[in-house]
């Protein structure tokens, strides 16, 4: 589970790799306003990526030292800065989307804490296509 603002959303465990700080990072100039940046996680270039215009909410102010989550799917790998990471908890009680939510919520989550967005990481990164993990220093 991790927050975005003061909303609750949860990734599956299958795609998290690990939740990091990055101190620094490159901006991609005229990048879409989802992609913060370019960062480098032990010799990979990882994008940096802000969920928050993606599922219509107003862009984060991306600061260094930022909390990032990694994400990785296939060969597609990704870093979606987060507020903060509230905990791990099953996927139990899970409730189909509603048809206006967008093409990234894969439904809802009841939980007796209240209720958490489902994000579809998978969708996400493939609409990110190539915007991959790449060498750090080239190809």
């Amino acid at each position: 589970m991790i927050r975005l603002g003061n909303a609750l959303y949860a990734a599956e465990v299958r795609f998290a790799r690990e939740v990091v700080v990055f101190d620094e990072y490159t901006q991609v100039p005229l990048a879409p306003p989802h992609l913060i940046g370019v960062a480098n996680l032990r010799g990979r270039l990882v994008p940096l990526v802000d969920l928050r215009p993606l599922l219509g909410l107003e862009p984060a102010r991306a600061t260094r030292g930022a909390k990032a989550l990694v994400v990785e799917r296939d060969q597609l790998t990704a870093a979606f800065l987060i507020d903060d990471v509230v905990g791990l908890e099953p996927l139990e009680r899970l409730t189909a989307p509603d048809p206006d939510e967008g093409e990234f919520i894969a439904g809802h989550l009841e939980r007796s804490a209240g209720a958490a967005v489902l994000l579809d990481v998978s969708r996400i990164l493939t609409a990110l296509g190539g915007a991959s993990t790449v060498p750090a220093g080239g190809s």
